[in-house]
């Protein structure tokens, strides 16, 4: 094995160890006459935005950021911190659209970034990881979030959430300083900018416009590198067979290492003239060798770059993932195992530059198994000791937050020591690869060797037999295809140039991830069937994609069957065809069964990455989003009615910019639109009717809703568009699965929590409304179908006016009894404070008289029926 000389050795390990606890990248300043306007993505953002489009979006890529504050903290001091901070670093306030698959970078104006403040229930846990498991949406850009959990006067937890596509490790690092800069400056009453932020920050745009402009020149090369790296390599055997469903999910196990052994680890570490990150590195393989018996083993790990002054003070994501492959035959311990370890990361690092994901693209079928797992599945690093925010005045203490997902089948990593716990191993794993048991073997195996090499580095290698399970084999019958076949081959041979034949692999006739999702788009377009472009990596032969098809039909024809045997049909079947924006959401869902169920034809505006949750017969899909006014305008075109029932619920002036684009291109038939009962703000009454007039205060969300009614009144009132009917909606309840993640995650997300976990429910407690005496707490609510049918008849005939959409009220009492009940939580309930400001704090109850008819209550529509159905999946 060739091995680096010592000098140069040194040198370089030194490098990577100043680099070590940071994973962002930085290069040099942007050429001069660089092109304004919209950006590329960078590599590393390119893949992030695949993964979105490939169906992989949620929570994986938040990144939760929260601080106990203890002290008197300053929340107009802190949100002007913030706001500045976003007004500085323009990636913090980017959208990130496409232009016929290409996508590419757009800033936002800067404006004020609000803090949301909530009271605790409990330890506050449930508010915080509701907060940071809410999804963002790219297209609308995703800005980072700041919410405030009040525990006491002078005790909060602050989070700020953000995407992952905007900011990495050592990005964290440069907000920490800022943000302890502008909050002291603004405590203090200092006026100008701090020092450290009184110059321009570089502009990640600026990064991306070089990455792109430099890797042209050098990627050949580096590609040529890790192609002959890689041949042949193929992804870890795990040491168990994968547990069915749970994909995704993520669970991480802990133990405490003794006290001295990361200090002995360090100093195997210098005598093999290794960092601390290459010990641990070593010790993963280690595990896996003597686990799984496998000699030839890749492992990934982070690549970080900000090695360049002109880049240091960069926000955004700069990270590149190096696949560590390492020949460990003829090894006899630990020692000799390292050296091979070091050489070859150190090799690696030379070729950091070339973006990990067209290293996967040239590699194509080899950088998945037959199974569809990746590669680089596995993954090792050292965590260093957690950082928080450092505010004037005040104590703070680092708070984690486990969004529970996993981005690595599996993970080996060891944790610094901090004040409250000695140094760990722990081991990270996706419940869709391993199970319990054999992650917790793992993690012993693991915490054991790096106790043993501490002590003795010459510890001998053992070799595992690889505990590979039978698998049932994929086992297809080699039938006729039929025509679902037919088009998966008939695409293949579209897009990849050749013939593939029944059994063609995606990859070895020359696929690749962007690939797949166009295959994806143009399948569901042909068969109105869902797949997604992970679907094609994970089924890579047409005969295993029209298998998947096959079982997805018949999912379908279930579902149509069932909604076509539970909804009735009300007057002529009428022609002209309704536009649905949000077809893919819990409202827009029954409105297209509703619409299907009177025979209407639709077309229905979705996202492109979802395009085939919707498609099915008598339905045309219209791809865009809320932030592409171009393709609102496209959709509403020719149609006969509008039924408006998408909102980004977080970014009120992408809302108010999608109605008005809508209402420009709206020119015949009704145009309902879905609006909320928070446009009423607080009136100062108990019974809230259609004509009673808004109060202060309202939610950002609330205000939106009505300038956006307002703004639709303006336009129906220019004549000869057709009736305009605006909706007004409380919490919509259904078996859809955005309906249920917002009761598990949204506004009574801290409610189901606290049952699911068996920790005491607490409830608002009872008051009264301004002036009325009234102790009822509760929340209106509406069952979806019977929303939809409201929507549907406005649209048809138009109520002319605002209306109410009211199912019913539920006093929180109930609702958490019913919710114990059906988790089975013996938590029990206990009232908050009574001046604890508790979300869904609602004493109104809400009178729905125009659509009184459609409203009625039909079988399995009651709220504890719908809540039930709802915990069932």
């Amino acid at each position: 094995m060739t091995t680096v000389p010592d000098a140069a050795r040194q040198e370089a390990l030194l490098r990577l160890a100043r680099q070590r606890g940071r994973t962002a990248a930085g290069r040099a300043p942007a050429p001069a006459g660089v092109a304004e306007g919209p950006a590329p993505l960078s590599h590393a953002q390119h893949r992030m935005w695949l993964m979105d489009r490939l169906g992989q979006s949620g929570a994986l890529y938040n990144v939760p950021f929260a601080t106990r504050v203890r002290g008197p903290l300053d929340l107009d001091a802190l949100a002007e911190a913030v706001t500045a901070l976003v007004r500085r670093h323009e990636v913090l306030r980017t959208r990130y659209g496409h232009d016929d698959g290409e996508p590419y970078q757009e800033v936002m104006a800067a404006g004020p970034v609000p803090v949301r403040v909530v009271d605790a229930t409990g330890d506050g846990s449930a508010e915080l990881s509701v907060e940071a498991a809410r999804p963002f949406d790219l297209g609308a850009g995703p800005l980072p979030r700041v919410l405030c959990v009040r525990h006491a006067p002078e005790d909060h937890t602050v989070l700020l959430t953000f995407h992952h596509i905007a900011v990495d490790g050592g990005s964290l690092d440069l907000i920490i300083r800022e943000l302890d800069a502008r909050y002291r400056s603004a405590v203090e009453g200092r006026a100008g900018e701090p020092d450290g932020t009184d110059t321009d920050a570089p502009q990640y745009a600026d990064f991306a416009r070089r990455e792109r402009a430099e890797s042209a020149a050098t990627l050949d090369t580096g590609l040529a590198y890790w192609t002959e790296r890689l041949a042949g390599a193929r992804p870890v055997p795990l040491p168990r067979p994968a547990v069915p469903g749970g994909r995704g999910e993520g669970h991480v196990l802990t133990t405490p290492l003794p006290p001295r052994t990361l200090e002995g680890l360090r100093g195997v570490g210098r005598d093999h003239k290794a960092t601390l990150f290459t010990v641990v590195l070593a010790g993963a393989f280690t595990t896996l060798l003597e686990t799984t018996g496998g000699e030839d083993l890749v492992i990934g790990c982070a690549s970080s770059h900000r090695d360049r002054a002109a880049w240091r003070d960069l926000v955004g994501l700069c990270v590149n993932t190096l696949a560590i492959r390492t020949d460990l035959s003829g090894a006899r311990d630990f020692g000799q195992l390292l050296s091979r370890v070091r050489d070859d990361l150190l090799e690696a690092h030379r070729h950091r530059d070339v973006p990990f994901d067209l290293v996967v693209d040239r590699l194509g079928a080899a950088a998945r198994d037959d199974d569809g797992n990746p590669l680089v599945g596995v993954t090792a690093d050292v965590l260093p000791k957690p950082s928080g925010l450092r505010l004037a005045r005040t104590e703070c203490e680092p708070v984690d937050i486990d969004l529970g997902t996993a981005k690595f089948g599996l993970g080996f990593y060891v944790a610094e020591a901090t004040d409250r716990t000695g140094p760990r191993a722990l081991v990270q794993y996706d419940r869709g690869r391993l199970d319990e048991e054999t992650a917790r073997g793992l993690l012993d195996a693991f915490a054991t060797l790096l106790t043993e090499v501490a002590s003795d580095p010459r510890r001998p290698l053992s070799r595992g037999a690889a505990d590979r399970a039978d698998r049932p084999v994929d086992g297809l019958p080699a039938t006729p295809l039929g025509a679902r076949g037919e088009a998966v081959m008939a695409v293949f041979g579209e897009l990849l140039g050749e013939d593939p034949g029944p059994d063609g692999d995606f990859f070895f006739l020359g696929g690749h991830s962007l690939l797949a999702v166009r295959v994806a788009e143009r399948l569901r377009e042909r068969l109105r069937l869902p797949l997604t472009g992970l679907d094609v990596l994970e089924h890579r032969t047409p005969r295993a994609l029209a298998a998947l098809l096959d079982e997805r039909a018949e999912q379908r024809r279930r579902t149509a069957t069932v909604a076509a045997g539970g909804a009735a049909r009300r007057g002529p079947v009428r022609t002209g065809t309704v536009l649905v924006t949000g077809g893919t959401g819990g409202v827009g869902a029954f409105v297209l069964r509703e619409l299907a169920a009177r025979g209407r034809p639709v077309r229905a505006l979705v996202r492109p990455e979802s395009a085939h949750l919707v498609a099915g017969e008598g339905i045309e899909v219209a791809e865009g989003d809320l932030a592409d006014p171009r393709s609102l305008r496209d959709a509403v075109t020719g149609v006969d009615a509008v039924i408006h029932s998408a909102c980004t619920f977080t970014s009120p002036e992408v809302d108010i910019a999608a109605m008005r684009a809508l209402l420009d291109g709206w020119h015949q038939g009704g145009f309902v639109f879905v609006s909320s009962v928070d446009a009423y703000g607080r009136p100062p009454v108990v019974e809230v009717t259609e004509d009673t007039p808004s109060a202060e205060p309202l939610t950002a969300y609330g205000r939106a809703k009505l300038d956006c009614e307002r703004m639709l009144w303006e336009a129906a009132g220019t004549g000869g568009r057709g009736g305009a009917t605006a909706v007004r909606a409380p919490l919509v309840w259904g078996p859809h699965p955005r309906l249920r993640d917002q009761l598990r995650w949204g506004a009574t997300g801290a409610l189901f929590q606290a049952a699911r976990s068996g920790e005491p429910v607490v409830l608002p407690a009872a008051g009264a409304v301004p002036a009325s005496g009234d102790t009822w707490s509760g929340a209106p609510w509406v069952h979806a179908a019977a929303l939809a049918r409201a929507l549907v008849t406005c649209a048809e005939r138009p109520a002319h006016g605002m209306v109410n959409a009211i199912g019913g009220h539920v006093g929180w009492e109930e609702f958490a009894t019913e919710l114990n009940r059906l988790l089975g939580s013996t938590g029990g309930i206990r009232p908050a404070a009574a001046t604890a400001s508790v979300p869904l704090l609602h004493r109104h109850r809400y009178r729905a008289e125009a659509l009184a008819e459609e409203l009625v209550e039909r079988q399995g529509e009651d709220w504890r029926s719908v809540i039930a159905a709802m915990l069932e999946h």
